[in-house]
């Protein structure tokens, strides 16, 4: 059952000893202390990193990996599984597939079915297990060994062999900038890791056991979710030129590779994937019940010009799913017997930011009066699109340790009023403040202005005067906001490996967390969860998190949104997943 809305938050005797020893502890040295990741300077507004910047293609790229084509697509998506990808990927200018330096998730659509990485998310959800390459893991007491034993007999796609001296190849390129075939900017290692190599002490192969050791410089039990990332996934070492160390051939080892190696940069865009047999006939037995199979033995993946709705190629029949679709769509589609919709859960939060380093957000009762005011559930059905859900912690639902013994701060303007008053906020001494919104669209504000807009209406009921400004683009937005320069702000994040410590390190994680908050008891928490290998103490320590972030308002929680995909009637075995890259394996296209 639900918590209902109280005000009280109380904390165990041991916690505030342990908050005690972490604050003495952390004054007395830095050394050995988890990374505190920065984001990539070319990560887009609000953290998500569905998109980058200016490309351009990186040298020693093999000739011959992008061939131009005439305008029409040479394949029949009536009888082969055609994806509508949403935006051309980042890979398709660079003409290879490097998954590590990858972030635009087109790109990583296309990874997630050619590459393996050592940890999977389940087909729908993210909790994670082990890949097919994986036949145990073994965690040291304290947290800092990983001892990962691989299959025998793996190869790639190019029949070379995948052992544990590849494994620990990749894991060189990715951590050391000193070897030959670190080629690029690595963001997502440079991110979860802290830098370079950051977090990770060593890696040992011991081919005898086929077992790879990763050493880590302090716990980080957000390990295995991390390496399921598709950046982190295995390129074989055959890939790479070996005297200039410039990755020349997209070569991985899950259910598919690329056919012939080639991009299609045409009028049309595309890559043709074909299925990988050597997948099955290695880590499966020939009469395994439990052996995956490709529905799909080719698959297109083509990219959807700008002037391209995704719901209208898709009522034509040129494709037969894309993800290319506008919140304002969804309504209308979900009635449209041209095609269904699957929805991907949540795993985007938005909020209202808060500047705590002054009056009037450094006082409680003003924020909760603020949490009661804001009527999320008439936002969420407004704004929405049907795809949104009114947030009551910062976690979204399908995050480990996510606690749903809390419900949303219900609409209340009367209690808001007085606690306004009781703050000495009234008639006499109204409230005025400025409410900046977020210079972008993100999935998790379809309509920013609008929305701001809303809360503002909300606010002035209680009488509050808030001035919507929209002046400020992404670059000013960001350098005001970490200043802590902004009254009230839109803001929000969208994860991407399902793990708790992606939000709440990045924003309460430090000794001065999101507008300015402090509060040591959140921050101990914080880091007690991520220090922890076994996952029933990492959720205590995440809810304990939660239960003090609900009370003391920190941020406001608005919205969770979900994503979707629309697929034709007669597809099936299309499983989403919440971080938009899903394996397309067990997609089967039907009969009319």
């Amino acid at each position: 059952m639900a918590k209902k809305f109280t005000f009280q938050v109380k904390y165990p005797p041991l916690l505030i000893v342990l908050v005690l020893l972490f604050g003495l502890l952390a004054a007395c040295s830095d050394e050995g202390a988890a990374p505190t990741p920065t984001l990539p300077a070319s990560v887009t507004a609000a953290g998500t990193v569905e998109t980058v910047g200016k490309v351009t293609a990186t040298a020693g790229a093999a000739p011959g990996a992008t061939v131009p084509a005439g305008a029409a697509l040479p394949y029949d998506c009536a009888k082969i599984f055609c994806f509508g990808l949403a935006q051309e990927p980042v890979a398709f200018l660079q003409g290879r597939f490097d998954p590590a330096n990858l972030i635009d998730r087109p790109s990583l659509q296309i990874t997630r079915q050619v590459y393996e990485t050592l940890f999977e998310f389940k087909p729908s959800d993210m909790q994670y297990r082990n890949s097919a390459l994986v036949k145990s893991v073994g965690i040291s007491e304290d947290g800092l060994h990983y001892t990962i034993r691989i299959g025998k007999g793996l190869r790639f796609s190019d029949d070379t062999l995948l052992n544990v001296e590849a494994v620990k190849f990749n894991f060189d390129r990715w951590a050391d900038p000193g070897n030959l075939y670190h080629k690029g900017e690595f963001q997502t290692w440079a991110y979860y890791f802290g830098g370079f190599p950051g977090n990770l002490a060593s890696v040992e192969a011991d081919p005898a056991n086929s077992t790879v050791t990763l050493n880590l410089k302090s716990p980080m039990g957000s390990l295995p979710q991390v390496l399921a990332l598709p950046q982190f996934a295995m390129v074989a070492p055959s890939a790479f030129n070996g005297e200039t160390g410039e990755m020349e051939r997209s070569v991985g080892s899950s259910f598919y590779a690329i056919d012939k190696d080639k991009i299609v940069r045409g009028e049309t865009k595309y890559v043709v994937l074909r299925e990988n047999r050597q997948f099955f006939t290695e880590r499966y037995a020939e009469d395994d019940p439990n052996a995956p199979y490709v529905k799909s033995k080719q698959i297109v993946a083509v990219v959807l010009k700008q002037n391209q709705e995704g719901l209208d190629e898709l009522r034509k029949g040129t494709v037969a799913a894309t993800d290319k679709i506008k919140p304002e769509q969804v309504p209308d589609a979900a009635r449209d017997p041209a095609f269904k919709l699957l929805e991907r859960k949540p795993l985007s939060v938005a909020f209202l930011g808060l500047n705590h380093t002054a009056a009037p957000m450094n006082n409680l009762s003003v924020r909760q009066a603020f949490a009661l005011a804001i009527d999320t559930r008439t936002l969420v059905r407004d704004y929405y699109q049907t795809l949104g859900q009114p947030a009551s912690v910062l976690l979204p639902p399908t995050v480990l340790g996510y606690s749903d013994l809390h419900e949303p701060y219900p609409y209340d303007p009367d209690r808001a009023r007085q606690l306004l008053d009781n703050a000495g906020y009234n008639l006499s001494n109204p409230l005025r403040l400025n409410l900046w919104v977020l210079p972008v669209p993100r999935p998790y504000y379809p309509d920013p202005k609008k929305i701001a807009e809303a809360i503002a209406a909300d606010l002035a009921k209680v009488g509050v005067t808030v001035t919507v400004q929209d002046s400020y683009a992404w670059p000013e937005f960001r350098k005001q906001r970490l200043a802590n320069k902004l009254d009230l702000y839109l803001f929000g994040w969208e994860g991407h490996n399902g793990d708790p410590d992606e939000f709440l390190s990045e924003f309460f994680g430090k000794q001065q967390g999101e507008g300015g908050y402090e509060n040591l008891i959140l921050q101990t928490l914080i880091g007690l969860g991520l220090a922890q290998a076994d996952l029933k103490d990492r959720r205590d320590f995440y809810k304990q998190a939660q239960d003090v972030i609900y009370e003391q308002l920190p941020v406001i929680p608005l919205a969770y949104v979900r994503g979707v995909v629309a697929v034709r009637p007669n597809l099936s075995g299309y499983a989403p997943n919440p971080t938009g890259i899903e394996s397309w394996a067990t997609v089967e296209l039907g009969g009319k």
